[in-house]
């Protein structure tokens, strides 16, 4: 080696000692912990905040200038509440590049970050003074020359056991990452590296609990503000709004340039899963390339597949779009294709819709002239087919989507056999932006005509509104009809009443009602009909308010004109985990008769008049809502008839046993029939319900030959009577048996009723009758001694006074 070389490589050697030597010395003599305190007055003098630092801090000089951070905690701006603490940190630069002006850092290590953001309902944050802040006089200063820049280069970060929470009190939403875990590679400007992260996720709004896990190659050009991710491999699973067992993940490669609005993806596939109660619902989509600039927009062909099933319902969904090319202010894909098959037990159709979707993706507007839909197949041996057209837009940047004129043909499989024709145009519009959806449809359902409008707010959970106007409904032709008993050979059918007779009382219980449906239900409308039938029941005039929420539906008012009179009253129904119901009704001026016969082709009772009924009841099934009954009822009829029993023709029999008795105890009874009846002018009465049974005390039932009261139990959940009548004939002889009966004047017969509805037997104690009958001619002599005493009495009191 040359003299000046070796002079070179000593005053080297000795300067790289010295160094050593003084980074020795300053290592012994300096102990960053004395300037804690320093620190900690600093931080509360400038940012009202309390640092806490009870750890050591720990540096290095060689090879690597650094910091060696044990616990520390900042506290709220004037606060003692924690805004964020570490349990340790470490960092350290590359001394040699510093003198290059190069910001070479190792890798960056914060093990147990806690931290709380909050944003505040008035836009502000918790960590707005922990920003860097101008003045005015330094915002009007004239800039400063612009420093040579540091390289930026990081060898890794990482992360572990890390907790943030976010409180948005603006929004009302809260989300948790916790349990997270950062680990990157190399981390410099334009160098390619890589990254991996997972975390546990929980948010109210929208609803989250997931675990998310994602990893991919990454390249950051600050120069250029470019970011590219590549063989991006990211998965969240968990509970993902109202899905469990849900599971997403993302595939592909990312090039994005926002600042030069460039964005381009290719190799994406998008996958998800979950269930939504008791459906399990698949999706699947692929985009090969998706390429947007400020001047061009192109993409490869798009497709996917989402598929749902819950129970025997499987429903498949494939959709398609071409490959396009345009700009961002003028695209169009040609055609768009989504093809749907439908299969449950009997039914098996497929719908499709196809057209063409223009737009403009800088103002985010979208539309097609028109979208057609058509169905098509059969369920069972019923024939589907119909189709829907109908022009779209949709404005993505204030969130509006709008349908409007729909068109709709369609021949469907009617619920009680057969098919149903629906017609029908109208509008739709969607706003997203207020949680909006307003509907309006107009046409005919068969021979009914109808003009709808609906609504929903508040998406989740939905709030429905609707206003329905029908000129006229047979609901009964869409109701499903029993399966008729099928014939079978004497001695089957034998056989099986004898089974049936030996399990008497033993049938299987009725399917309960499910109302668990209306415990999410929100819903507030009102329906006018202009005639209907229901269960062969038949209104006219109808006007029902329907007001469902918190798990109580409730139609009040629920009026309607009603057999020759009218009807107004309420009905409600509530979810409870025994259902209750409640009822009450005026019905006025009402022919009973014939509402009788037609709601349930029983013919109790004749005459017209007014019921009322305030009752409530609970129960899965319709026994037991009848046999937990409770409350009152009141009748008020007029020229009518009790069909089942024949009063007058019991007490017709009563005048013939009584010359026969000779005091011996003889009792009558029958039992009546559907075809007999008792007339009456006149009938009222009240009633007590508890417990499925109606008590009554006040009957009093009128004729022109015939008064009748009473008291007794009608048991309404084992329709039963047990009624003790009191029959008495007055001195009219017209009517049903009058002339017959007139010996009978003046005379109460009791009559035992009881049994079944459909066969009730009656029973006369004619003892009790005969005893009936001398007490009243006791009565009468007593009346006739107490005249002619009087009478006497007046002669006496003539004599005495001579006059």
């Amino acid at each position: 080696m040359s003299r000046p070389l070796k002079l070179i490589a000593i005053i080297l050697a000795v300067l790289v000692g010295l160094m050593a030597i003084a980074i020795g010395i300053f290592a012994a003599t300096f102990n960053p912990n004395d300037y804690k305190p320093q620190l900690i007055r600093l931080v509360a003098e400038k940012k009202q905040r309390t640092l806490s630092i009870p750890g050591d801090i720990k540096l290095s000089f060689f090879p690597k200038l650094g910091a060696q951070l044990g616990a520390a905690s900042l506290s709220e701006r004037q606060s003692q509440e924690e805004f964020a603490s570490v349990q340790q940190a470490r960092v350290s630069l590359a001394l040699l590049p510093l003198l290059r002006k190069q910001l070479v850092v190792d890798k960056i290590s914060v093990d147990g970050l806690q931290a709380r953001i909050r944003r505040n309902a008035d836009g502000s944050t918790n960590f707005d003074d922990l920003l860097e802040q101008k003045s005015e006089e330094e915002s009007s200063a004239p800039a400063e020359p612009a420093r040579e820049p540091f390289a930026f280069d990081i060898s890794g970060l990482n992360i572990d056991h890390a907790n943030v929470r976010y409180d948005d009190l603006q929004a009302k939403r809260h989300v948790e990452v916790t349990n997270l875990k950062l680990e990157t590679g190399k981390i410099a400007n334009g160098v390619a590296s890589d990254f991996t992260l997972a975390a546990d996720v929980k948010s109210n709004a929208p609803a989250i609990a997931a675990r998310l896990k994602a990893k991919s190659g990454f390249t950051i050009d600050l120069e250029q503000k470019r970011y590219a991710l590549r063989g991006a491999d990211a998965e969240i699973k968990g509970q993902l709004l109202d899905f469990t067992d849900a599971l997403l993940r993302f595939s592909g490669n990312a090039d994005l340039q926002p600042a030069a609005k460039q964005f381009a993806l290719d190799d994406v596939k998008l996958d998800a899963s979950g269930k939504l109660k008791a459906q399990a619902l698949t999706l699947r989509l692929e985009a090969p390339k998706l390429a947007l600039s400020d001047t061009a927009a192109s993409g490869g062909k798009l497709k996917g597949e989402a598929k749902l099933v819950e129970g025997a319902r499987n429903i498949t969904a494939n959709f398609s779009a071409p490959s396009f090319e345009g700009t961002p202010q003028a695209f169009k894909l040609p055609s768009v294709l989504l093809d749907m098959v439908i299969r449950e037990g009997k039914l098996d159709a497929n719908a499709k819709l196809a057209g063409s979707i223009s737009g403009d993706i800088d103002k985010m507007l979208f539309q097609s002239p028109q979208l057609k839909m058509t169905l098509a197949g059969k369920q069972d041996k019923v024939a589907i087919d119909g189709t829907l057209t109908t022009p779209l837009t949709a404005n993505l940047k204030s969130k509006r989507i709008e349908l409007p004129n729909i068109g709709a043909a369609f021949t469907l499989p009617n619920p009680a056999g057969g098919n149903l024709k629906l017609n029908a145009n109208g509008n739709v519009r969607l706003d997203m932006a207020k949680s909006d959806l307003d509907a309006a449809l107009k046409g005919k359902l068969d021979e009914s005509s109808f003009d709808a409008k609906f609504g929903m707010s508040s998406f989740s959970p939905a709030a429905y509104s609707f206003d329905i106007d029908i000129d006229r409904l047979d609901a009964d032709r869409y109701l499903a009809k029993a399966a008729p008993a099928s014939a079978k050979p004497a001695g089957q059918a034998a056989g099986q009443a004898a089974g049936q007779a030996a399990g008497a009382g033993k049938a299987a219980p009725a399917k309960p009602l499910d109302l668990s449906a209306l415990r999410e239900l929100r819903a507030k409308g009102t329906v006018n009909i202009g005639a209907l039938t229901l269960h062969n029941i038949k209104a006219s005039k109808l006007h029902a308010t329907l007001n469902a929420g918190a798990g109580k539906v409730e139609v009040n008012p629920l009026k309607a004109n009603l057999y020759g009179g009218s009807a107004s009253g309420s009905v409600s129904a509530t979810a409870t985990a025994t259902p209750r119901f409640a009822l009450k009704q005026n019905l006025s001026g009402i022919d009973v008769g014939a509402l009788l016969k037609d709601a349930s082709n029983k013919n109790p009772i004749d005459g017209r008049g007014n019921v009322v009924l305030d009752v409530t009841s609970t129960g899965g099934g319709f026994d037991q809502i009848k046999k937990s009954l409770d409350g009152s009822a009141r009748l008020e009829l007029r020229e009518g008839a009790v069909h089942g029993v024949n009063v007058a023709q019991a007490v017709r029999n009563a005048k013939a046993k009584i010359g026969e008795l000779r005091g011996q105890s003889v009792t009558e009874t029958g039992t009546g029939s559907t075809a007999e009846k008792t007339d009456f002018s006149e009938l009222t009465g009240s009633f007590r319900i508890t417990n499925g049974v109606a008590r009554n005390d006040d009957l009093s039932v009128k004729s022109p030959l015939l008064r009748v009261g009473g008291a007794g139990n009608i048991d309404l959940g084992a329709e039963r009577l047990d009624y003790l009548a009191k029959v008495t004939v007055v001195s009219t002889l017209q009517g049903q048996g009058g002339p017959e009966l007139q010996s009978l004047k003046g005379l109460t017969v009791p009559v035992r009723l009881s049994g079944p509805f459909t066969a009730i037997g009656w029973r006369i104690d004619f003892a009790g009758l005969v005893k009936e009958a001398a007490k009243e001619k006791i009565e009468e002599k007593k009346s006739e001694i107490k005249e002619k005493a009087r009478e006497e009495i007046n002669k006496q009191l003539k004599g005495l006074f001579g006059k």
